[in-house]
């Protein structure tokens, strides 16, 4: 178990040491990084949802142009 603590310590150690070291910039940019990943992200997902609306709609205007003819021959055919 100490040396588990011992490892635990060092790194945590060292990590804030190059937390240190890493400027402010690269915090923002790192930030800036991630946001825009995340936008392109939930690009793609708006893009996927709006897809599949569109074509379950596309088959709704078809299902309901089907009804009308089957209605409008049936009609003819009396």
């Amino acid at each position: 178990m100490r040396e588990i603590d011992a490892t635990r310590n060092r790194l945590e150690g060292e990590l804030r040491q190059l937390e240190g070291r890493l400027p402010a910039a690269a915090k923002v940019a790192k930030r800036a990084v991630g946001a825009a990943a995340g936008v392109g992200v939930l690009g793609v997902v708006a893009r996927f949802a709006m897809r599949r609306r569109k074509s379950k709609e596309g088959d709704r205007r078809v299902r309901d142009l089907e009804k009308r003819l089957s209605r409008l021959e049936h009609r003819l055919d009396d």
